[in-house]
């Protein structure tokens, strides 16, 4: 495939000029490699070496050089703040990139805009929400209805009955007329799928479906209408994907139908940092990276210390990590059942030892935990809540789900001090809420007035102007008093009234699960420490000046993660020899531990720690014994 380019466009002399006017520093050939290429590939990139500003760097080269007005550049990633990142770096002419014939956007957002929108237009349908918690929210309400009740009773006799009607998702079989419903055990002739399809339709006619409905609508519009894909290839001769390791089997699908002839794809991403689905087996023909991928093996975000565990951990594609970052600290923490408390606080002292107050204030240290919820198994410890015994004594207090959201959003605020992150919680919260709150009979129609938030009207008198201001108040002011409560859930009852057009209407269940006052339990009224503690899913993509990777049991709640991994750690053994379940742990591990710039540490029980503590030390790690 040519593209529109001037000759010149990805010349070394033009890509150095342009680099210097950006402020990027150009040291390795691996970055020269990919600027300069013109055709297809994959580009693995390891954590730290600068992806999203080369991906920017790449893409102001590319604008520049354009010559087309009719053909465009598709820049696609997996989320908002991925895509607004990346916008946000585009400068002067790369800026045209925003407008027609353009498109940077998300997958899922390409997929609804070119295949899915048009195909529920054509059959007469009004999309009112895509929005899995909208769904589940939805069918929960339409199952009670007498016209399910073969449905219901077959459902409550299995474990896994509800959850089968609250992500009901379309698939495309394309020997099938219409859409259907991949459900295990239950055969599509018996009443009771008959009635799963019914009240999966009855959703879809009221314009409410799942994020992955949208890909298997796209698919069959796609087949019913082949000269779509021409003419899509044809308007984008030119398609960058970041973040294409996290680019799953039907999305991978849909972009190859779409753009596999014709187009010049370019994949970014770091395979290594998967961690949704998997247990780090090899990945199949066709899938990021492939055989000929470019590599960017370099991270600037840390030293050799991290470098090394990072290439040990590396269980998708094995990666030498070469550390150009900063020097960067290695430690131990040991801990028993007695001491497990002294962790966190062990580790907050060794931040404020090491690390200058400045890189502090930058890159806030943060204490990752694969696993949040302590489950059933019976081991020590099981999750990040074994570590802060104020929040292990509060998970016995029923919170309401949304005063619950209001306090992680408020805690979220003070110890990062990002409003945004911390309005995305209680604002999704908000929005499940007034999904719940609807009566199954009406349309659903509130959620036209509930956008997400950065889509809420900005406008002083607005709806949307007044739901901003009322979150600001109550996450800038301490809300979590009775009467202060009272107040804000009164004030939200009528913004919602106003934005549904008539009264909520609301069960007793409801409004206890969601607006009930719980008193703070005294255990926590004085947290132990500043450190904020998070899941290593939600932490992909940050950089922190110190991070601290609690152990916790696998997913299987077997046997615990980080002490099954110290032999590969340490180099005595290789990440190949390990167990799915160990290779699983280390996939989430690879991403906890290149997140730090100064300090990486690990806390591991005393027992499973102390085979392994001489070739630690050997290796240069420090150890910290509870």
């Amino acid at each position: 495939m040519t593209l529109p380019l001037t000759p010149g466009a990805l010349d070394r002399e033009i890509i150095e000029t342009k680099a210097q006017s950006m402020g990027l520093a150009l040291n390795f050939p691996e970055q020269f490699a990919f600027l300069e290429a013109r055709g297809p590939l994959h580009l693995q990139a390891a954590p730290g070496s600068g992806k999203t500003t080369l991906v920017a760097l790449k893409l102001a080269l590319v604008a520049d050089g354009w010559s087309s007005d009719r053909q465009g550049i598709c820049v696609l990633s997996h989320t908002n703040t991925a895509t607004q990142e990346i916008a946000s770096r585009l400068t002067g002419r790369a800026r045209r990139l925003e407008h027609y014939p353009h498109f940077v956007g998300t997958i899922q957002s390409f997929v609804h805009a070119f295949l899915a929108l048009p195909a529920l237009r054509s059959r007469n349908i009004v999309v009112r929400a895509v929005d899995d918690q909208a769904f589940a929210a939805q069918a929960r309400r339409l199952l009670d209805l007498g016209q399910f009740r073969k449905l219901k009773a077959y459902l409550g006799r299995r474990t896994d009955g509800l959850k089968m009607v609250t992500e009901a998702t379309y698939v495309f079989d394309p020997t099938e007329q219409e859409l259907q419903i991949k459900v295990s055990n239950l055969n599509r002739g018996t009443a009771s799928y008959k009635q799963l399809i019914a009240l999966k339709k009855s959703l879809s006619w009221r314009g409410v479906f799942r994020y992955a409905d949208m890909y298997a609508i796209a698919r069959r519009h796609l087949h019913q209408h082949p000269r779509l894909a021409a003419g899509l290839h044809t308007r984008f001769p030119f398609v960058l994907i970041d973040e294409m390791q996290d680019t799953d089997e039907e999305q991978r699908r849909l972009l190859e139908a779409v753009f596999g002839h014709g187009t010049v794809m370019q994949c970014v991403g770091d395979v290594n940092q998967r961690i949704l689905g998997g247990d780090g087996a090899e990945t199949d023909a066709g899938a990021f990276p492939d055989k000929e991928a470019m590599e960017l093996p370099v991270s600037l975000r840390f030293g050799a210390g991290p470098a090394r565990v990072a290439s040990r951990l590396a269980v998708h594609r094995r990666q030498k990590i070469r550390g150009h970052g900063p020097e960067s600290a290695l430690a131990i923490i040991t801990f028993t059942k007695d001491s497990i408390a002294r962790v966190v606080p062990a580790f907050d002292e060794l931040v404020r030892q090491t690390i200058p107050p400045g890189a502090i204030a930058a890159h806030p240290p943060k204490v990752l935990g694969a696993r949040e919820s302590p489950g059933t198994s019976q081991l020590f410890p099981r999750a990040v809540g074994c570590y802060l015994p104020q929040l292990e004594d509060g998970a016995a207090v029923e919170v309401s789900q949304l005063l619950h959201a209001y306090r992680t959003a408020r805690t979220t605020l003070l110890l990062t001090g990002k409003t945004g992150s911390a309005v995305t919680i209680l604002w999704g919260a908000i929005r499940a809420l007034a999904w719940q709150l609807q009566a199954p009979t009406t349309a659903p129609t509130l959620l036209d007035n509930l956008p997400p938030f950065p889509q809420l009207d900005r406008r002083p008198g607005t709806l949307g102007h007044r739901l901003r201001m009322l979150l600001a108040r109550a996450l800038h002011n301490d809300y979590d008093t009775p009467t202060a409560w009272g107040d804000f859930v009164r004030g939200l009852r009528d913004l919602l009234q106003e934005a549904a057009g008539t009264t909520v209407w609301m069960e007793e269940a409801t409004r206890t699960r969601w607006l009930v006052y719980t008193p703070l339990p005294k255990t926590i009224e004085e947290p132990r420490s500043t450190m904020l503690t998070t899941t290593v899913a939600s932490a992909k993509g940050e950089t922190h000046c110190a991070t601290l990777v609690l152990e916790c049991t696998t997913k299987n709640g077997r046997s615990h993660d980080l002490g099954a991994l110290l032999p590969v750690i340490t180099g005595e053994s290789a990440a190949s020899e390990l167990t799915a379940t160990a290779r699983h742990a280390a996939m989430t591990t690879f991403v906890a531990a290149t997140r730090a710039r100064y300090l990486l540490a690990l806390a591991v029980h005393e027992d499973r720690a102390k085979p392994h503590l001489d070739p630690l030390a050997r290796d240069g790690w420090s150890v910290v014994s509870l």
